[in-house]
């Protein structure tokens, strides 16, 4: 798992003061997910992203969007 670090500012934090956000999967990230039903594979799903106590919340909103297009959002304001 990444530690928590911001997808949009890159700050780090502690996890009690942010959280991640779980976006909507795309093919590719479907794919790339299967591994972790794998015995013995760890790593970070490809569609969950950690998000700063600033930008959570906007992030949450845009959840039904793949994290690329979410994070492409949250970085234009």
């Amino acid at each position: 798992m990444r530690p928590p670090i911001c997808a949009i500012c890159k700050k780090r934090f502690a996890p009690s003061d942010g959280g991640k956000v779980y976006f909507k999967e795309t093919e590719e990230q479907k794919e790339y997910n299967k591994r972790f039903d794998e015995p013995g594979f760890v790593g970070h799903p490809s569609h969950l992203e950690w998000f700063c106590e600033d930008h959570i919340e906007a992030a949450k909103e845009l959840k039904n969007l793949s994290s690329s297009e979410a994070i492409k959002e949250l970085k234009k304001d």
